[in-house]
């Protein structure tokens, strides 16, 4: 019974409080159009922003084979290497004559200062070659042709067509990589592997499908969010105050 009484209780509370707001709602018209009228406002502006950026989607990509090594892509390559000792210009000779003989002019620099100064008058087509010892090296090619970093972040947008890191393939980094390698073992042991070399095969790998979000586009997104439901939230700021300065008056 007691149960029963308190339910009729909750339920004749709730429905005086909900008839209450509605009368409430009813005085203050003013208040109430701009309590809807701005969330719908907000709302039409998130709407408008999410079509404007729509989210990147990108279908599956398979497995692309690059094609073989190609000296060709050393033509007229002008390759500078520093200290010159006779390891470095044994190496340096096997490489001009047993694998890149129509492709390669070298020359010499006493210190890698020197090669870097003259590195500044030179074309885009000169390449420097720094040797730390008899069997380990650095490449030096301009920023241009390779890619600057080593750790490569950016859109699938921009990989579209050729991916930045396949530049160590195609503008011959690999075929001077691997004609130097061979010309330090052949020095080494008086075997040649330049075809074990040659043969070497490189893949871009495929990529799922996936989608790309632009986060700024989110970000404003989430601010706007917040904006849109403030008003909610402003009135029933004010009206909680006013019922409290009502109850106090009436104390």
């Amino acid at each position: 019974m007691a149960t029963a009484i308190r339910e009729v209780g909750v339920w004749r509370q709730t429905r005086t409080l909900l008839l209450k707001n509605y009368l409430v709602k009813c005085r203050t018209k003013k208040s109430s159009v701009q309590e809807i009228l701005f969330p719908l406002f907000f709302l039409f502006w998130l709407i408008l922003i999410s079509m404007m950026h729509p989210n990147k989607k990108y279908e599956e990509v398979p497995d692309r084979e690059l094609n073989p090594m190609d000296k060709s892509m050393l033509a007229n390559v002008v390759l500078g290497y520093t200290p010159v000792t006779n390891i470095t210009r044994n190496i340096m000779q096997k490489v001009s004559s047993d694998h890149l003989p129509d492709v390669i002019i070298t020359e010499e620099y006493t210190n890698e200062q020197e090669l870097i100064a003259s590195s500044l008058s030179k074309p885009s087509n000169f390449v420097g070659v720094v040797f730390k010892d008899g069997v380990s090296y650095e490449l030096r090619f301009f920023p241009d042709t390779v890619p600057v970093s080593s750790i490569y972040m950016d859109s699938r947008a921009g990989c579209s067509k050729s991916c930045e890191a396949v530049q160590y393939w195609s503008s011959g980094f690999t075929v001077l990589q691997a004609s130097i390698d061979d010309a330090i073992i052949q020095l080494k042991t008086n075997v040649s592997f330049w075809k074990e070399l040659e043969s070497t095969k490189a893949v871009i790998m495929g990529e799922t499908a996936v989608v790309e979000i632009d986060t700024f586009p989110r970000g404003v997104i989430l601010i706007y969010l917040v904006i849109a439901f403030s008003p909610f939230g402003y009135f029933l700021a004010i009206h909680i105050v006013a019922e409290k300065e009502k109850k106090l008056k009436e104390f």
